[in-house]
């Protein structure tokens, strides 16, 4: 058994693909070149790993320390909103694509509330923006949009 610098065991994690993942991995992996080029791409670059990449602006309140805000705008340019993985510091145990659409759907809500004046001006009202209730768009009703009640 392994155990780090303070004597406590090292977690072994070992993790395989089965026959089915690896075709389910191609097929995705086709089909993204597939929309790409199909929205015209001339070249299609694929990260030879399967799993949401995260890290490298990390969410936080102090410059210093962090690249966006709570709602994911840059600390640097005031019109610059970060809205993926980036602004999570590590990747937790479980899949992150929820966390990534709530933070995405967070930013959008922000942007909505603050309107033209988050891109015309450098100050920033880290107020939250107020919960919308009725979150369908026209002709929706009854169709899967979600509402909140």
């Amino acid at each position: 058994m392994k155990t780090d610098q303070l004597g406590i065991p090292v977690a072994k994690v070992t993790f395989s693909l089965h026959d089915n993942d690896k075709k389910l991995i191609e097929f995705g992996k086709n089909k993204v070149i597939e929309v790409m080029q199909a929205a015209g791409a001339e070249e299609v670059v694929q990260e030879a790993r399967y799993a949401h990449l995260v890290g490298a602006a990390r969410m936080g309140n102090d410059p210093e320390t962090s690249v966006v805000d709570k709602f994911g705008r840059s600390h640097d340019i005031a019109n610059l909103f970060i809205c993926d993985g980036s602004v999570m510091p590590t990747q937790g145990s479980a899949n992150p694509g929820l966390t990534i659409q709530a933070l995405a759907a967070r930013a959008a809500d922000y942007l909505i509330s603050q309107g033209a004046t988050v891109f015309n001006s450098d100050k920033r009202n880290l107020e939250c923006p107020p919960v919308r209730r009725n979150l369908r768009r026209d002709a929706t009703w009854g169709h899967g949009a979600p509402r909140l009640k």
